[in-house]
């Protein structure tokens, strides 16, 4: 069944169990949950990302990443990353920057004679960059599932973000010369002359889109949700009026696919409220806090067992509802540890991104595989530079938080 099923099936059925409470506290319960200020930026930035994707913003940002790293030797892959942590400035999700840049970019790389299979679980493992990079849906169900600062959140996951896509770029190269690009390997073609003031020019817009909603969250010009609502208007007028691509019947693709998303992310938001509520009452987190300092857990080994929890839960089951289900159960262990609930949102956020790539189940694995017609188990075989980076930055920063959390 569906996992939003699974969830409000198991919390009404321990309400039964527990006879003193009635059943109407169940539709009080969901109501209560979206009924939020701050979640109201989850449909608005679903819905801007979608509208800019319909508009031709990605295809500029392909431009101005060749321009600014195609010519080096691995451009194509480091064009690839690049365009993918731009385009994750806008779109908030990894499978709409994978479907956007790596659907793009892989006949790029087949032409520049990489090999299909790490073409294909590039594309793939460039979309996660989505998720760590703001506006992030990931950090936001997070921030108001924890009442965590949402403005925070973005500012500390935008650095681990751009470490990340630094790293992935060293790994590309790592890649490179351990043979997973023919080694008469092409550069991209006729966009690196396009010129770099040429190349921003028509980027312009497009990068100034997370310049204007990051920078009034951290200026504290507007909140997380009313900047998601700038992000909307802001979008339809570049998708309209300055770079025209968009049109009527794009838009309402647009809105169709964000109502889909955002009411799929609601509804887990509501029944997952349920049963942390249930949680709550029977004191299951006070109970799990007790048992971590009977047992003397040390916040290392605390890291260590969560981040391999979600390395493995990553294998099956999707970014947001492991937030939904686990936050409730591991957020008060780290209190009681001590640990800064920002830096193990981020954690958290960044496991679950490179969950997106683990098989059986990674979703921007099935993305790629949907555009490159590539098998996954060779796609994941020719990502394992990158399954080891991945996981050293997720331990890296949980051990070394100073890394990340110097911006705050």
């Amino acid at each position: 069944m569906p996992i939003a099923a699974g969830i409000g099936i198991s919390s009404i059925l321990a309400l039964v169990a527990k006879a003193s409470l009635p059943l109407t506290i169940v539709p009080q319960r969901l109501l209560v949950a979206v009924d939020s200020f701050p979640l109201l930026a989850v449909p608005f930035f679903v819905l801007a990302g979608d509208i800019m994707l319909m508009g031709g913003i990605s295809g500029r940002l392909v431009k101005l990443a060749k321009v600014l790293v195609g010519r080096a030797k691995s451009g194509l892959a480091y064009v690839t990353i690049v365009a993918s942590a731009f385009f994750g400035a806008i779109s908030g999700s990894a499978a709409a920057t994978t479907a956007a840049i790596g659907g793009m970019m892989y006949p790029e790389m087949i032409k520049g004679n990489y090999k299909p299979d790490f073409a294909s679980f590039l594309g793939a493992l460039s979309g996660t960059l989505g998720l760590l990079i703001p506006p992030s849906i990931a950090l936001i169900i997070y921030g108001t599932q924890t009442n965590s600062s949402v403005g925070s959140l973005f500012m500390v996951s935008a650095v681990a973000g751009i470490i990340t896509t630094v790293v992935y770029m060293l790994t590309a190269k790592l890649s490179r010369r351990g043979g997973q690009a023919a080694p008469q390997e092409k550069s991209g073609e006729s966009d690196e002359k396009l010129g770099l003031w040429k190349a921003v020019k028509e980027a312009f817009w497009g990068l100034l889109s997370p310049v204007i909603i990051l920078g009034g969250i951290y200026s504290g010009t507007f909140t997380a949700t009313e900047a998601a609502v700038i992000a909307v208007l802001y979008s339809l007028i570049v998708g309209f009026f300055i770079y025209r691509e968009l049109t009527l019947k794009k838009l309402k693709e647009a809105f169709v696919n964000s109502a889909l998303t955002t009411g799929m992310v609601l509804l887990l938001v509501a029944v997952a409220s349920l049963f942390s509520w249930i949680l709550t009452i029977e004191n299951v987190g006070r109970m799990l806090g007790d048992v971590v300092v009977s047992f003397g857990l040390t916040t290392v080994a605390f890291f260590i067992t969560v981040n391999l929890l979600y390395l493995v839960l990553g294998m099956f089951i999707e970014t947001i509802p492991i937030i939904i289900l686990t936050t409730p159960i591991f957020y008060p262990i780290a209190l009681t540890l001590g640990i800064d609930p920002i830096h193990f949102g981020v954690i958290t956020v960044f496991n679950l991104a490179f969950g997106m790539v683990t098989p059986p189940f990674g979703l921007d694995l099935f993305v790629a595989a949907g555009y490159s017609k590539r098998p996954i188990q060779r796609m994941v075989a020719s990502g394992k530079y990158f399954y080891a980076a991945g996981i050293g930055l997720i331990f890296l920063f949980s051990f070394f938080p100073q890394l990340i959390m110097w911006v705050l």
